[in-house]
């Protein structure tokens, strides 16, 4: 017979764990998620800060919910177990180059839509100060904002202009994305969308990461 004062049974400290151990690992999944694709999210602007909020809070709250319903079902040692995880998962978070990440793992994703994208070189006439620009073919609009692409304005250095796929598009002004250039140096600094963006990294085949703000 189990009465008020029996010790938490194996059998509940079990399941404790189990069930609160996914959950826990579930939803910083889906705040490192919303991390990895901030630059698309950036795109929603004051919805895009609510959604990252809004995941944030939802892991702290589930890791708090979790460690104290483990706690009271089987100890300190078990809430423990839960514990780790969900501090060990934000501090990582925090750590990683999430851009960097997203930028080069896109890029070797689709290279040979980029390289179809290059070829499109003379077709692509929208100017850089056209925020909007001109769309892409359907099977390309998968590589910037809006399926969009605009010439950039790359000063006398990196010739006179360049295709520029903006992936995350500020506001009211700047922009960041992936622009085909010729023999730019890292660091070179370029008008974005009536903001400067710089060349952050070279990803090859004369692609590179142009960062601006958001």
């Amino acid at each position: 017979m189990v009465t008020a004062d029996s010790p938490p049974q194996p059998r509940r400290r079990s399941r404790s764990l189990v069930l609160w151990l996914p959950a826990v690992g579930a939803v910083w999944l889906l705040a490192a998620g919303l991390h990895l694709f901030g630059l698309r999210i950036a795109n929603l602007w004051l919805l895009g800060t609510l959604v990252h909020l809004a995941g944030w809070l939802a892991a702290i709250t589930v890791t708090a919910l979790a460690v104290l319903l483990t706690w009271r079902a089987g100890g300190p040692r078990r809430a423990a177990l839960v514990l780790v995880p969900g501090v060990l998962a934000p501090a990582v978070i925090v750590a990683v180059d999430w851009t960097s990440l997203y930028v080069h793992h896109f890029y070797r994703l689709h290279r040979a839509d980029f390289a179809a994208a290059a070829a499109l070189d003379d077709k692509i006439t929208a100017r850089y100060d056209d925020r909007y620009g001109q769309l892409l073919p359907d099977d390309l609009q998968h590589l910037s904002a809006g399926g969009r692409a605009v010439r950039l304005d790359t000063g006398a250095d990196a010739g006179p202009t360049a295709p520029f796929l903006p992936v995350r598009i500020g506001s009211p002004d700047g922009a960041s994305g992936y622009a085909h250039l010729t023999g730019a140096a890292i660091g070179t600094t370029f008008d974005c969308f009536a903001a400067p963006c710089r060349v952050r990294w070279s990803l090859g085949d004369g692609w590179y990461w142009l960062d601006g703000p958001g």
